[in-house]
């Protein structure tokens, strides 16, 4: 008996390792060169914006800023992925920097699952909706006053009339 739940704690084990390799492999390990490559690497973008989602900021933290530096250098190079920022949006950003990427992130995901969609209301939305989920989680982020209201306006169900305002305010 002593036999068997140890090769099963084994298993187990083993398992649970290779599964966490497996999903490294599946996340941006580095820049592609063509278009033709660019397009190839859009599942492990979305695979990174994941990993960076659900793993807590502090945790991992070498890993996250690999991430964010690839990220950050694909989102620059990519010929089909393009972001608009706009100022009044992003004042969320001054006391949690972190949460720039989420916003670059959320509103890439949008993009590749919208067959590269340039709409701004859209992009825009996604991406504070991304920050306002790691926001909420409240692991890494310092209290912040603009995203509490943030939050507030999503849970009203007012965020999008909100955004509107801001991007009228170019």
């Amino acid at each position: 008996m002593k036999t068997i739940k140890r090769m099963l704690a084994l298993l187990l084990l083993v398992g649970t390792c290779s599964w966490s390799f497996a999903q490294d492999s599946q996340l941006l390990d580095s820049l592609p060169t063509t278009k033709e490559e660019f397009v190839q690497s859009e599942k492990k973008v979305l695979a990174t914006i994941a990993w960076l989602e659900n793993t807590p900021l502090d945790q991992e933290t070498k890993k996250h800023t690999r991430q964010y530096a690839l990220m950050t250098a694909w989102l620059i190079n990519s010929p089909n992925v393009s972001i608009l920022v706009n100022a009044n949006v992003l004042d969320f950003t001054k006391k949690n920097n972190d949460l720039n990427m989420f916003f670059l992130a959320g509103w890439t995901k949008y993009q590749l699952e919208n067959n590269y969609s340039r709409d701004e209301l859209q992009g825009n939305l996604a991406g504070l909706r991304c920050v306002i989920r790691i926001y909420r989680k409240g692991v890494g982020v310092r209290k912040d006053k603009v995203m509490e209201t943030l939050v507030e306006l999503e849970d009203k169900g007012e965020l999008e009339s909100w955004l509107k305002e801001q991007l009228a305010n170019k």
